[in-house]
């Protein structure tokens, strides 16, 4: 599915209104801003409603009123952004990082069924971290109100059999509503952040997603950290270069780097990654972070030697 039947979808659910609230014709109404050809009223008994050249267009029961925009809640994770650019669909925070980390180490596909008669279809995310499944099923539930299904499978390693955590979501909506935002495929290894629906706020989730699954912290010999991102998709891992460049963070360029293939397991004997510079290394911790505990723990003494070192320069 492509962007043009997305925007269809969203103006015929738009200029519905979303009708959250009933509206009252003894209602009154303050005017809480105004964009251009927009104006949006709150009402005194709670509630919004969003005007188009003085025609209601749009009644929400919940806004975000910020310093030079209105962010309206959708339904699936979407929010309504009303600036003096204009009006744009955003992702929700919870919705961007789920796409991040599905990018980094999720699946979007569809099946066939026993016996090949049916087909079905699966949003899922498989990590040796129990962490990053929780994430994944606390986001996808703010996101789709659903619960995913959780198993664990072994997989085999020099220290014998170990076990791994797979979560799925099997539903045709989610995963033509995320195949939509082109987050995933259709190559191998490919992904594509959905920039066009995010905001600085989604920009930072979603690189919280996929830091949490493709990132890396370490030390390197000389007791330098180094914080980088992987990717075997070089065209998507510059798009995630641009996105840190967007929000003011120096990362370095993109190296290659040669991977020998564990046994048994199909990937690219080539991996690309850049690194986080060392001064942006405590913004990097306080603006997007992980949800990884391993990340976690090693961000600790990050922070203490760079904070140190900012107190000591001051």
């Amino acid at each position: 599915m492509g962007g043009g039947s997305r925007i269809k979808q969203y103006e015929r659910r738009f200029f519905e209104g979303e009708q959250i609230r009933g509206e009252r014709e003894d209602e009154i109404f303050h005017i809480a801003k105004t964009f251009r050809n927009y104006e949006v009223r709150e009402a005194e008994g709670g509630g919004y409603e969003l005007l188009k050249s003085g025609e209601v267009v749009g009644i929400f029961s919940e806004a975000r009123v910020e310093g030079d925009r209105i962010v309206f809640r959708l339904s699936h994770g979407m929010n309504l952004e009303v600036s003096e650019k204009g009006i744009r669909e955003i992702l929700s925070s919870e919705k961007a990082e789920l796409c991040g980390l599905t990018a980094a180490d999720g699946t979007i596909c569809k099946y066939k069924g026993k016996g090949g008669s049916s087909v079905g279809y699966e949003v899922s995310l498989t990590s040796v971290s129990p962490e990053l499944i929780g994430v994944f099923k606390e986001l996808a539930g703010d996101t789709y109100n659903m619960t995913p299904h959780e198993h664990i499978k072994h997989h085999k390693t020099k220290k014998g059999e170990e076990e791994h955590y797979h979560v799925a979501i099997y539903s045709k909506k989610v995963a033509y509503d995320l195949w939509d935002l082109g987050i995933k495929g259709p190559e191998p290894y490919e992904f594509h952040p959905p920039i066009q629906y995010l905001d600085d706020e989604g920009k930072r989730a979603y690189l919280r997603g996929f830091f949490s699954g493709d990132g890396n912290v370490s030390m390197t010999k000389e007791g330098e950290h180094v914080i980088r991102i992987y990717s075997s998709y070089k065209e998507g891992l510059n798009e995630l270069k641009e996105m840190f460049e967007d929000l003011g963070f120096h990362p370095s360029e993109i190296h290659e780097k040669y991977e020998k293939p564990a046994p048994g397991r199909h990937r690219k004997e080539y991996s690309y990654y850049f690194s986080i510079p060392e001064e942006d290394h405590l913004r990097f911790i306080e603006e997007i972070g992980s949800e990884k505990l391993e990340h976690k723990r090693k961000f600790e003494p990050i922070k203490l030697i760079n904070g140190r070192k900012k107190k000591e320069e001051d």
